[in-house]
């Protein structure tokens, strides 16, 4: 289903990561979204719209240490945040904000998710961190639950191919360089 009058965020680097998020959801279609950082909430926003475009029944966790603060980034207009972006298009009842930093909230506490977008300062290690190290989260994995993560671009600083480390395999999406978005598996 491709309609093209989504009320995306649209903030121009975001476009066709927003169509591929949109889509993943759709693919997937998941109860449980565990979202790490969500900045200006453009990702969550698209997460959200595939939610309830759709009928699929789901929440998305999003966990950011902004919070629901104001955030500002490019071409954002003063006052917009993740929050505002949310409450505009009226999907507050498909998402719950967690202040603090990733590791302190959902990493040390985690929970069943069926898609986990990981979007902070990605780097191998940090994926590791979270993918690997951490038992639950890295069952939750080999149990059939999804990862998109910022990153993947040949062009993007730290995530892409030709820097991989074991034991993932990573599959761009589309975006470029620090705004692409791919698929993660272990």
């Amino acid at each position: 289903m491709h309609n093209d009058n989504i009320n995306f965020v649209n903030m121009h680097r975001y476009q066709t990561i927003e169509r591929i998020v949109y889509d993943k959801v759709l693919e997937y279609k998941p109860n449980s979204i565990v979202e790490l950082g969500h900045g200006s909430g453009a990702l969550t926003v698209a997460m959200a719209l595939a939610l309830k475009n759709n009928d699929i029944e789901g929440i998305i966790h999003s966990f950011d240490v902004n919070g629901t603060q104001e955030y500002s980034l490019g071409a954002m207009k003063k006052g917009e945040s993740a929050l505002n972006n949310i409450q505009e298009r009226g999907l507050s009842n498909y998402v719950k904000f967690t202040k603090g930093n990733v590791f302190d909230t959902f990493i040390s506490a985690p929970f069943h998710f069926d898609l986990l977008l990981i979007d902070i300062d990605n780097t191998w290690e940090i994926l590791y961190d979270i993918l690997i190290k951490n038992e639950f989260i890295n069952k939750q994995i080999h149990n059939g639950s999804k990862v998109l993560v910022e990153g993947g671009d040949p062009n993007h600083p730290r995530i892409n191919a030709k820097s991989i480390i074991s034991p993932f395999k990573i599959t761009h999406l589309g975006g470029s360089g620090r705004t692409s978005i791919s698929t993660l598996e272990i």
